[in-house]
C-alpha cells in the first residue's frame, strides 16, 4: 500500500483465476475484502467507485525459442519475460547484456558479428534463464498459492529455516545461477 497524497495505491494479490470471481461479486465485495486486509482504508474506501479504477496485471513467465536473427538479438524481457517473484527480472537483464557484451564486443570492434556469435550469447544465458523460471514457478506454487489459498498462517518451509540453505534462493535470485562479470579489455 503506497500513500500518494491524496490517492492510495494498494498491491492485492489474486490466486490465479480468481479475478473473474471478484469482478461477478462486485466492487462492494472488493471494498469489504480491502477493509478486511487495511481496516484503517475504511473512512475512504468509498473513493473506489468503479472498475476503471483498478489496474490489474496478469503475471506469466515465458521465453522465446530463439533470441536472435541476422542483425538483431534479444534480451531481458524482449527474450524472456521473467515472473516478479523475487524481483529477477532487471538482475537477468542486466546478465543477458554483461555477456552479450564480452561475447560480441570483439566481432563488433571487427564489424563481423555472424549468427554463431548471437547464438552464443543465447546458449550462455538459455540454462541460467530457464532455473530460475523453474525456480520462481516453484516458488510462486508451493509457497505463494498455499499462503493465498489458506486461512492458516505461513510458515516457511523448514529448508528456510536451516543456516546453510537459508542464503540459497538469495543468492540464486541476486547473483544467478553462473554470475556474470564484464571483462576487463573490452
Amino acid at each position: 500500500m503506497l500513500d500518494r497524497g491524496d490517492q492510495w495505491q494498494i498491491a492485492y494479490v489474486i490466486p490465479k483465476g480468481g479475478y473473474q470471481q471478484i469482478r461477478t461479486a462486485g466492487i462492494e465485495a472488493l471494498r469489504q475484502s480491502i477493509i478486511e486486509i487495511v481496516p484503517n482504508l475504511q473512512d475512504r474506501i468509498e473513493q473506489l467507485q468503479d472498475w476503471s479504477q483498478i489496474a490489474f496485471l496478469s503475471v506469466e513467465s515465458n521465453r522465446l525459442k530463439r533470441w536472435y536473427c541476422p542483425g538483431l538479438l534479444l534480451i531481458g524481457d524482449a527474450a524472456h519475460v521473467m515472473s516478479p517473484v523475487g524481483g529477477v527480472g532487471i538482475n537477468y537483464a542486466i546478465q543477458d547484456a554483461v555477456v552479450g557484451a564480452n561475447v560480441l564486443s570483439q566481432p563488433l570492434k571487427e564489424g563481423r558479428v555472424e549468427l554463431h556469435d548471437l547464438a552464443k550469447v543465447q546458449r550462455q544465458r538459455d540454462v541460467p534463464t530457464r532455473v530460475i523460471q523453474a525456480f520462481q514457478s516453484l516458488v510462486q506454487q508451493q509457497i505463494f498459492a498455499r499462503v493465498l489459498n489458506s486461512e492458516q498462517q505461513f510458515q516457511p518451509p523448514a529448508f528456510l529455516r536451516l543456516p546453510f540453505l537459508r542464503d540459497l534462493p538469495a543468492r540464486l535470485i541476486a547473483f544467478g545461477l553462473f554470475p556474470s562479470h564484464v571483462k576487463k579489455n573490452l
